[in-house]
């Protein structure tokens, strides 16, 4: 499992969504925190685009990481 890490604003920016978002997602949906830079938290950008993956789609939004990452294995499965 690769990690990629990243503060709310550097989501927010690749997700197309506002930082205050990813803030309330990482609250709501317990996202991987992986530490922090400065005063920013960083979190794992797999973790968040995971969860915008499953509001995009229109699918429940599995809350746990540990959820989130047998989702994200079994969608890399499917398509191999």
């Amino acid at each position: 499992m690769t990690v990629t890490p990243v503060t709310a604003r550097q989501a927010a920016e690749r997700l197309g969504r506002e930082p205050c978002t990813i803030r309330k997602w990482a609250q709501r949906y317990r996202v991987r925190v992986l530490g922090r830079a400065g005063r920013e938290t960083v979190y794992d950008y797999d973790d968040l685009a995971t969860i915008e993956w499953c509001i995009w789609a229109g699918h429940d939004i599995p809350l746990t990481v540990d959820a989130r990452d047998e989702l994200r294995a079994a969608r890399r499965a499917a398509a191999a």
